[in-house]
């Protein structure tokens, strides 16, 4: 009797896809938004891991979603995104995902939604601010945008900011004025100080809060006190993650891992994970 043996494939959950840098955009020394023409699915809030082979690897939310690419805007502080401002147009990354949790866009259908970020923190929330400016025009009651920097010459996102400026409330802010030869005629002070000039912030306002815990936390408190109830705010945790997928632990907060269970959460969940 002939016998037959069945052979299973498993799927390698690290395998990594090249994508090739077709655009690079310079915003400030350290930051730049990298295109790479890879297809994935449209899911604001998720993240990729990026990799180079005999360097590292390193998570980077996604900024930019179109057809055929996404974008990664990226911090130049470690040994991976050293190796990757080295790299010019036409240079190869590795990249698989997306991973974790994204925004729940169905929540915030019909509503007033603010979206607060500080520095890097606004590259997580811009595919939000792209959508409702964009295909989504028309989905909310109202959108507003509250985005802190450390000073005018780190800003990011100029060309955007002018036009989501046409859809949306913008409200921007620097931690100081440094640069005197840059006019500025915005806010001086942290986020959490200009809570209060947005308007109609109450029970049904939605809220997208990211940036460092402390920043989080000093801002929830203020929109606590503003009448937002705590189920209707959303964070993204900025973590280090090495796997994605739940196996290293170096995300892990409590019984929580970060690149699964998150990045996003809900404050009725996430206010017991914060720092």
């Amino acid at each position: 009797m002939e016998m037959t043996t069945t052979h299973e494939v498993m799927e390698n959950i690290f395998e990594t896809k090249p994508a090739e840098i077709v655009a690079i955009k310079k915003h400030t020394r350290t930051e730049w938004t990298f295109t790479l023409n890879l297809a994935i699915p449209q899911h604001p809030g998720q993240f990729m891991m990026v990799s180079l082979p005999g360097v590292g690897e390193a998570p980077i939310s996604i900024s930019r979603y179109d057809d055929s690419a996404f974008d990664l805007t990226i911090r130049n502080v470690g040994r991976v995104t050293s190796q990757i401002f080295r790299l010019g147009v036409g240079g190869v990354l590795h990249a698989r995902g997306p991973y974790g949790v994204s925004f729940p866009l169905h929540e915030f259908k019909g509503r007033h939604l603010l979206l607060i970020a500080g520095g890097s923190g606004v590259a997580a929330v811009k595919a939000l601010a792209d959508h409702y400016t964009g295909r989504g025009a028309g989905e909310l009651e109202r959108l507003d945008l509250l985005f802190g920097f450390r000073s005018p010459k780190h800003l990011l996102f100029r060309n955007e900011l002018k036009e989501w400026r046409k859809q949306s409330n913008i409200f921007l802010t620097v931690d100081s004025k440094e640069d005197d030869d840059e006019l500025w005629d915005g806010g001086i002070g942290f986020v959490v100080q200009f809570v209060k000039d947005v308007e109609d912030i109450g029970p049904d306002t939605r809220i997208v809060v990211v940036g460092p815990p402390l920043m989080i936390a000093n801002t929830v408190r203020e929109l606590l006190r503003h009448g937002v109830m705590e189920q209707n705010i959303w964070l993204s945790f900025e973590r280090h993650m090495k796997c994605g997928v739940c196996k290293c632990g170096h995300c892990r907060i409590g019984d929580k891992y970060v690149c699964a269970d998150g990045p996003v959460f809900n404050y009725i969940e996430a206010k017991s994970l914060i720092d």
